[in-house]
C-alpha cells in the first residue's frame, strides 16, 4: 500500500509539475496575453492622428496658412515651432527647385515611441510678401 501511496505522489508531482511547464510556457508565448499589454507605439500613433489632424485644421484660417508661409519663406524657426505644437520641431530648412521647404520631426507616445517628420515646401516669394 505504501508502494502505491509513492506511485500516486509522484504522478502527482510530475502531473502538477508538467502543468506548472506547460502553464508557463503558454503564458510566455501565448497570443492571449500579447493581447493584454499595452504597445506604446500604437497609442503614440493614436496620439500623433490628434494632433497632427488638429495642426492642419488650423491651417484653413488663412491668417495661420499665410503665418506658416512667411515663415516658412523667411526660415523663421520661432514662428513655425509656435504653430506646431510642443511635439514637433523644425529640424532644417531646405530648398528644392523653385520651393522654400521645412522639416519638420514630432514625437508622440510614453517614451517617444513614435517619430514622425514631414516636410512642408511652398513656392519661393518674397520672405515678407505673402
Amino acid at each position: 500500500m505504501s508502494v502505491k501511496m509513492k506511485v500516486k505522489n509522484v504522478k502527482k508531482t510530475v502531473r502538477s509539475s508538467n502543468v506548472r511547464v506547460s502553464n508557463q510556457v503558454r503564458s510566455s508565448s501565448s497570443s492571449s496575453s500579447c493581447c493584454h499589454r499595452r504597445d506604446g507605439a500604437v497609442e503614440g500613433i493614436q496620439e500623433a492622428g490628434a494632433d497632427l489632424s488638429d495642426l492642419f485644421c488650423q491651417l484653413k484660417n488663412p491668417e495661420a496658412a499665410a503665418k506658416l508661409v512667411r515663415a516658412i519663406r523667411c526660415r523663421n524657426r520661432k514662428v513655425i515651432e509656435d504653430l506646431i505644437g510642443n511635439n514637433c520641431n523644425v529640424v532644417c530648412f531646405f530648398h528644392q527647385g523653385r520651393f522654400a521647404c521645412v522639416r519638420i520631426a514630432c514625437v508622440f507616445g510614453d517614451c517617444c515611441s513614435v517619430r514622425i517628420s514631414f516636410d512642408i515646401c511652398v513656392s519661393m516669394g518674397n520672405c515678407s510678401n505673402v
